[in-house]
């Protein structure tokens, strides 16, 4: 099946769209020491080009130059020198480059930027730079955008988010253009939902599905988070269980949409290979557990207890799984609506505190966090007023663990939805991603604590991506529920 399922994923081969921006920036003579900025008026993704020109006589030596290409513009008075972050430094966009004569100089690796500083190391005399182009490159079809309707910071928050996905659209959904570039589960899911309300690029959808699907199981079962697929396949090796659920959840959001019950049932053995396999985690209460080799995301938050919340995503998505096998008339419709069942009831006597009236347990070391009452809340452990008096409790105790990253956030959103506190979502996606857009964000941030600018899950600020997959979803709750809806 790998080699089938990798055979459609090429097939699905998306071809990139080009814009060539050219910024507004005249010819400028330069010396050793002399550096300029340039502006390209937004972020993009692509490959940067300039024309090298001497002034009255030749240049008789290379010209060095350093070139550092910056998301933000915070990020031009970086000195990357000093990164001491957990990640590799080659991330960090910058190059020191030789031109030995003058003329059209391309830079052959793709960048994400939108400011970009040119420094002159070294040049034996004046010289000129000139004509800076940038190719943009994704495989959005800008043409295929719908239009969104919107009003107030919505529609600014909504063209955000859609240049945030954009950006992210290559070869596959990436996680983030500047670092990593690599198609991890949670991204590819958030990232595939926003895309159905914006550009809707199915085939992209099916290539990242079909490579995940042909992705090497570990020795329980389950499929990597993330995979590598340029220049060549390769499965990842860090397993988290909840993406491996997500998986899942993603496939069924593709029938949801597209009515393919074909691709549907071809996933589908790969689809019950994670549900048993998470199926067999659960313990004598029949509580999920995170068998040795295998971890759990939910959220960057350090110290945060995810048994609650991975019991959460599993009765998330086996509700969405359940749904999906009734409507098709699946043969194994009823062996997942009984394990739903099942696990609703565990969560329901091992996980809430009827005294306390919260989802604090035993199984997470008695944490109190918005985290297990999101995802209690959309795996239905808990519904109505309760479940609405449980998330606005969590959200403003001063005691709760809250979210880091927009990935979380999404899913509070979500929970609110579901609640059907419509006017709280809004209210809570304006408060926080507006948040971005006010520190002048032309695309949304991976991690972004309003109260701690300079965190970072990789312990130097200077290494996080500011354009990440998993913050382009304002675009897709803006336009299925507030579009128009003058709410």
């Amino acid at each position: 099946m790998k080699e089938l399922y990798l055979k459609k994923a090429d097939e699905n081969l998306p071809e990139l769209n080009e814009d060539i921006v050219i910024p507004d920036v005249p010819h400028t003579i330069l010396e050793k020491g002399n550096d300029i900025v340039i502006d390209l008026g937004n972020h993009y993704v692509g490959y940067f080009s300039f024309n090298l020109g001497y002034v009255d006589i030749y240049i008789d030596a290379p010209v060095r130059l350093y070139v550092k290409f910056c998301e933000t513009r915070r990020e031009l008075d970086d000195e990357f020198s000093t990164y001491d972050g957990l990640l590799c430094e080659s991330w960090l966009q910058e190059e020191f480059i030789n031109i030995d004569f003058p003329g059209v100089y391309k830079m052959h690796r793709r960048y994400a930027a939108r400011y970009i500083k040119i420094k002159v190391l070294a040049t034996p005399k004046k010289i000129m730079l000139s004509d800076f182009k940038f190719k943009a490159v994704s495989s959005a079809d800008v043409a295929q955008l719908k239009n969104c309707n919107c009003y107030d910071e919505l529609k600014k928050i909504d063209s955000v988010a859609v240049n945030t996905l954009k950006n992210c659209m290559h070869r596959v959904f990436e996680d983030g253009p500047k670092r990593d570039r690599r198609l991890w589960i949670g991204d590819l899911r958030l990232e595939a939902l926003t895309n159905y309300y914006t550009f809707n690029n199915l085939p992209l959808v099916r290539r990242c599905l079909y490579l995940f699907a042909a992705a090497d199981t570990n020795d329980k079962g389950f499929i990597p988070g993330y995979v590598y697929e340029n220049p060549n396949y390769v499965s990842g090796y860090w397993f988290l269980e909840d993406y491996a659920l997500l998986f899942v959840a993603s496939v069924c959001d593709y029938y949801n949409h597209t009515e393919d019950k074909d691709m549907f049932c071809e996933l589908y053995p790969v689809i019950k290979k994670q549900m048993d396999a998470m199926h067999k985690t659960l313990d004598s209460d029949s509580i999920v557990t995170v068998l040795e080799g295998c971890d759990v995301f939910i959220d960057w938050c350090q110290g945060l207890e995810k048994i609650t919340s991975l019991q959460g995503v599993y009765l998330y998505v086996l509700s969405k799984l359940a749904d999906v096998l009734d409507i098709i008339d699946h043969e194994d419709k009823y062996v997942y609506a009984k394990r739903y069942e099942d696990a609703q009831k565990s969560a329901e006597n091992m996980l809430y505190d009827k005294e306390k009236q919260a989802f604090i347990n035993a199984k997470d070391n008695y944490q109190y966090s918005v985290h297990s009452a999101v995802w209690m809340i959309l795996g239905g452990a808990v519904t109505g007023k309760n479940a609405e008096r449980i998330l606005l409790d969590s959200l403003n105790s001063y005691d709760s663990v809250k979210p880091f990253t927009p990935y979380m956030h999404h899913y509070v959103v979500e929970a609110m939805v579901k609640l059907n506190l419509l006017k709280e979502a809004e209210e809570y996606i304006k408060k926080y991603w507006n948040g971005m857009v006010e520190l002048g964000a032309d695309t949304f941030y991976e991690a972004y604590v309003p109260e701690n600018p300079e965190f970072s899950p990789y312990k130097d600020r200077k290494i996080n991506s500011m354009c990440h997959a998993w913050s382009c979803t304002p675009a897709y709750f803006i336009r299925k529920y507030f579009d128009n809806a003058g709410i």
